[in-house]
């Protein structure tokens, strides 16, 4: 019995032995050393990777990289920059910190350091009379002393929603915009300049929205009103005036206080709409050897509107002025409700004008009450002016019109498929003469991202998903059935 026994184990263990000597299991162990092999060597990498501290920014669009742009500006750098990151504790933000630490990577005369406020609660007051926030930032040029404060408000992107159990507003986080902030600052504290745009007011006018605002703020533009009616001049300090679609006119008084402001070489950035009773705004305009017709514009290529909307234009960048050279002429310039700028034979004194946009020659102009979009008989035919420059050679005045109130609107400002906000800044540092500031991205944190195509391309795209591809699935479904009943 035991000796039965005693086989019994022997072949179990001579089992298990011959399970060692098999080609499964070396295979198996093969298969788990690498395995093995594989996790040791992803661990020494990491490790070699936190040593010498190697990042990769696998983002599709680079959000913990900096732009192109960004780079460019900071290699040219001469002068010694420190970022003054002010925290509370020690406490930071990441993507403030990631940001801050890329430029200091990035060029070899930028230094970042962090000021705890609590330890140094009077360390910004020798570079800024403005009660400083935490999380804020201070770019100071070491080599000349100039400084400038960015709010940590300002890198930051926000949108309002409705909270559903108090029913009020709330502030969210969106996005950031620390980027852009940086640049300017560092072009300010280079150059130490900074433009003058002052609106008017006071005859419902359309004023610049918070992005607009804020794209003025990173291109060093200082965006200020003006109220015509309570003033005897135009501010010395203004370096364009800005006079945005105006609905009610301006008295003989306030026009010759904006004349008198022309006449001394001033430079003006004009949104001109259609409104009756506009004598004297209209008169302005006349200064400059331009009319407003009266009518909206519609569109007849497919190409150069919005799918469905003829009166949404995409009009041509003409790129031979040097406000739009840098752009190829096929960039998007969304404009709504747009009329159309014609250039008069004779206006005040020895004029130059260059076309900056304008429609195709199927576009019309509708006029009086719009019963339909579609072209009718007596409808003026394009193509039309609906961005211009101007310049009185003899004063040396000159002025950009845009033919449409919503030209400089949030929206079409914020869209990275559209040019608008190259366009305000680009316009005013062309006539201000300053040197053009660096306006890069912001980063959201929402993931949609919106899709432009005119009408032609979603006209195209319509036709391959409903006829297309239904009828090649068909043919093909028709080739397997004729194969198989052929067998």
């Amino acid at each position: 019995m035991m000796e039965k026994k005693n086989k019994g184990l022997g072949a179990f263990f001579k089992k298990i032995g011959d399970s060692f000597r098999s080609k499964g299991f070396r295979s198996g162990a093969y298969t788990t050393l690498i395995s093995v092999l594989v996790i040791v060597a992803v661990i020494v990498v990491n490790l070699i990777v936190s040593t010498v501290d190697v990042r990769k920014d696998l983002t599709t669009e680079g959000k913990y990289s900096l732009t192109k742009e960004t780079e460019e500006l900071i290699s040219d750098i001469k002068d010694e920059l420190t970022f003054y990151y002010l925290t509370k504790n020690n406490a930071s933000l990441s993507w403030f910190q990631t940001f801050f630490e890329l430029y200091e990577k990035g060029s070899k005369k930028i230094t970042f350091k962090n000021v705890d406020l609590v330890m140094n609660p009077k360390f910004a007051e020798q570079y800024t009379d403005k009660e400083v926030m935490q999380y804020s930032l201070i770019v100071v040029n070491e080599t000349t002393g100039q400084s400038k404060y960015i709010p940590y408000e300002d890198m930051l992107l926000t949108s309002l929603s409705v909270d559903p159990y108090t029913y009020q507003y709330v502030e969210n986080v969106v996005g950031i915009d620390v980027e852009g902030q940086i640049n300017a600052a560092i072009q300010y504290v280079i150059s130490g300049n900074q433009t003058n745009l002052y609106a008017v007011t006071g005859h419902g006018e359309v004023a610049l929205g918070t992005e607009g605002e804020n794209f003025l703020r990173k291109a060093n533009i200082n965006y200020k009103t003006f109220e015509v009616m309570k003033a005897e001049a135009v501010p010395e300090d203004c370096d364009v005036l800005y006079i945005a679609a105006p609905t009610t006119d301006y008295t003989e008084t306030e026009r010759s206080v904006i004349e008198a402001y022309a006449d001394a070489g001033g430079d003006f950035l004009i949104v001109a709409t259609y409104q009756d009773g506009m004598e004297n705004f209209n008169k302005l305009l006349e200064k400059f050897g331009v009319k407003v017709e009266n009518g909206i514009i519609m569109e007849g290529d497919p190409n150069y509107y919005f799918p469905g909307y003829p009166y949404i234009l995409l009009p041509s960048v003409i790129t031979t002025h040097a406000i739009t050279q840098d752009y190829s002429g096929m960039e998007y310039v969304p404009m709504q409700s747009s009329v159309a700028l014609r250039v008069l034979d004779k206006g005040a004194g020895n004029l130059s004008s260059s076309i900056l946009l304008s429609t195709t020659g199927a576009s019309y102009l509708k006029s009086g009450l719009i019963t339909t979009i579609s072209k009718e008989e007596g409808d003026l035919e394009g193509p039309f002016t609906v961005g211009l420059y101007v310049r009185n050679t003899d004063t040396g005045a000159e002025a950009v019109m845009f033919s449409t109130s919503a030209i400089f609107m949030d929206e079409y400002l914020t869209t990275a498929s559209f040019i608008n906000s190259g366009l305000l800044t680009k316009s005013v540092n062309y006539m201000a003469e300053t040197e053009e500031v660096f306006t890069v991205r912001t980063i959201s944190f929402e993931e949609e991202e919106k899709i432009v195509v005119t009408a032609s391309t979603a006209n195209a795209i319509g036709i391959v998903f409903v006829i297309v591809i239904p009828v090649l699935l068909i043919a093909a479904g028709i080739v397997v059935l004729i194969r198989r009943k052929s067998r």
